[in-house]
């Protein structure tokens, strides 16, 4: 666990500074927004943001509950988020350095748990949720939001391969279907469960972590060879106005912790 601490702390220090740009987008704005109409949010609720990045979903929850709590491992999208927040002006976040596998906090501290396109940085999610629906007070709410792999066992290997190329601290994007098992194994109620299909634009996606040319080179390639009739890359890549285009999907799983 440790060693893949290093690889996240390692790629989010690069990664920091471009997440204002990419957090302020039009485009963004509206997956924020996708996310929101689930949690019915209330003006009393506790949250906590787990894995939080530069709490780009931070400051979106902020007016609308009593205080939110971003926890992340890497000081540098702490300190982004900070910046970010002050410049914002809010003042009803607080900002923790800790990890996702052992949260800081007692039992039943939260209203509402969430955790932001992180579970593919993690060696085991099951761990990660499980910690959650600890913090998160009985009736309280869980809920996760990342990228999905595809369902077909050799394509979702595919798929994560070239994830891992483009950034070494990805272990794996789950599968829609073990994201939903796993709610279920933690007794969790699930209220919603939802997947988007993305356009990612290639290259922004590519800039973000910075690969060596020649991984930059392999990926380029391989899409546009899938394009022409080549192998799938569970990328789904497409030509949009000239530019390289892809298909993330995004899972939404929205669920209440049992009694």
């Amino acid at each position: 666990m440790g060693n893949q601490h290093e690889k996240i702390r390692s790629q989010f220090q690069k990664q920091a500074s471009n997440f204002s740009r990419k957090g302020s987008s039009q485009t963004n704005d509206r997956y924020i927004q996708w996310i929101l109409e689930s949690l019915n949010l209330g003006s009393d609720d506790r949250v906590l943001d787990v894995a939080a990045g530069t709490g780009i979903l931070s400051r979106a929850m902020a007016p609308r509950c009593r205080q939110v709590t971003a926890i992340d491992l890497s000081t540098h999208m702490l300190k982004q988020g900070q910046n970010e927040t002050m410049d914002a002006g809010i003042t009803n976040i607080n900002f923790v350095e800790g990890v996702a596998e052992k949260l800081p906090f007692e039992d039943h501290q939260f209203d509402i748990v969430v955790c932001r396109f992180a579970f593919h940085h993690i060696e085991n999610p099951r761990q990660v949720l499980r910690e959650m629906v600890r913090a998160c007070k009985v009736g309280g709410t869980i809920a996760v939001i990342d990228i999905v792999s595809p369902e077909d066992d050799h394509l979702a290997a595919v798929y994560n391969r070239y994830e891992i190329l483009r950034d070494p601290s990805h272990v794996r994007a789950l599968k829609r279907s073990a994201m939903s098992a796993l709610f279920r194994q933690e007794g969790i109620f699930v209220i919603v469960d939802e997947s988007i299909d993305v356009e990612s634009d290639f290259e922004k996606w590519l800039s973000l972590t910075h690969p060596a040319k020649e991984i930059a080179h392999e990926l380029i390639c391989d899409v546009t060879n899938e394009i022409e009739g080549g192998s799938s890359t569970g990328l789904r890549p497409f030509y949009k106005n000239g530019k390289l285009y892809f298909h993330h999907t995004f899972m939404k799983i929205v669920g209440k912790v049992d009694g």
